[in-house]
């Protein structure tokens, strides 16, 4: 769609074609805690815009990751260790022009003269800084809405920060569902170069809310073995509960599977203690800061035997505020309930 266009289109559908809906969620390494704030600066720009154009973008949400700091085990101390400089060296190898790779270091804030270092060579102490891993979770019920969601001036310039140079190491997207042909050519792959992961049985990527939700929850979870294993040991009352419940292998760590439930309302306590007696290598509950205070209290009273975290939402949504609203259109154009 011409960029004009997009901005011109009337914003605020809450109707969406059928077999389109898709899931992506990133990994996202930023070289610092400067530049991971920067990010989710520009992001909950981005994310008061789609809130604002695209009811059916219904889970448009960026944290910091608890479960995945483990990652990051130390800061780099000398050229080799730093990733950005370290992947420059790499293409330099492999034939990339010097000055291609200089101009690239430039835009990112990276002296190119570090290039002509051993990679023993310490780094400068202003760069000798941990790493930070960020998660995004964006749920797109069309190939509608994925366009309209980034058509407004507001959302085009703070995504324009996002992707400025130098703010991340790395990133890996893994991608769920149904987009459309030309999304999936012409964006995803090109652009983003997915992880493409199947639906297991008993997966739910969208399942509207009865009512307006009242106090939306992510439980994001690891655990061990394989993604389908995983959607067999979860209990039913989270299958129940959650708008959304997916599951896939977590590409950064092998042998794990990271579980995203999104749920309209609070897990109780009997929640969390069927979890519990789920063999998990961690769990962290994200909601409302009104609400950090119960699920903190419900979770000590059950004996998690795994890294778990309490994190109050910041940037982005869980659940649009208007979801109970938003239909599927069905082939002859009219609307059904529910998806």
């Amino acid at each position: 769609m011409a960029l004009q266009k997009l901005l011109d289109e009337p914003k605020g559908k809450t109707t969406y074609y059928p077999r389109q809906a898709f899931l992506l969620h990133v990994f996202w390494e930023a070289p610092n805690q400067s530049a991971a704030d920067k990010v989710l600066d520009a992001l909950q720009r981005c994310s008061k815009a789609t809130c604002r154009d695209t009811p059916c973008v219904p889970t448009y949400y960026f944290r910091r990751s608890a479960l995945d700091a483990s990652l990051i085990h130390e800061k780099p101390l000398t050229v080799g260790d730093h990733p950005q400089l370290r992947d420059a060296l790499k293409r330099m190898k492999v034939g990339v022009p010097k000055p291609a790779i200089q101009a690239d270091l430039v835009r990112r804030g990276l002296n190119p003269d570090l290039l002509d270092m051993d990679p023993a060579t310490p780094l400068p102490q202003a760069m000798q800084q941990t790493p930070v891993i960020l998660e995004f979770t964006e749920l797109y019920l069309d190939e509608r809405s994925f366009y309209e969601h980034a058509g407004s001036k507001e959302y085009l310039a703070a995504y324009g920060e996002v992707i400025a140079p130098g703010l991340h190491n790395r990133q890996t997207t893994v991608r769920l569902g149904y987009p459309t042909a030309e999304i999936r050519d012409r964006i995803l792959a090109p652009m983003l170069k997915e992880q493409v992961e199947p639906l297991q049985d008993r997966c739910v990527l969208w399942r509207r809310p009865p009512v307006k939700p009242q106090s939306p929850t992510l439980l994001s979870m690891d655990v061990p073995g394989a993604a389908k294993h995983a959607m067999e040991i979860l209990p039913d009352s989270l299958h129940q509960l959650s708008t959304t419940l997916v599951a896939f292998p977590h590409p950064l760590r092998e042998g794990r599977v990271r579980v995203l439930a999104i749920l309209p309302l609070l897990p109780d306590r009997r929640l969390f203690q069927e979890l519990a007696n789920v063999t998990l290598n961690g769990i962290e509950v994200h909601c409302d800061k009104s609400h950090l205070d119960i699920v903190q209290n419900d979770m000590a009273l059950v004996d998690f035997r795994c890294l778990h975290v309490v994190q109050e939402v910041k940037c982005g949504y869980l659940i649009h505020d208007k979801a109970e609203t938003v239909d599927e259109i069905n082939d002859q154009s009219g609307l059904k309930s529910g998806t």
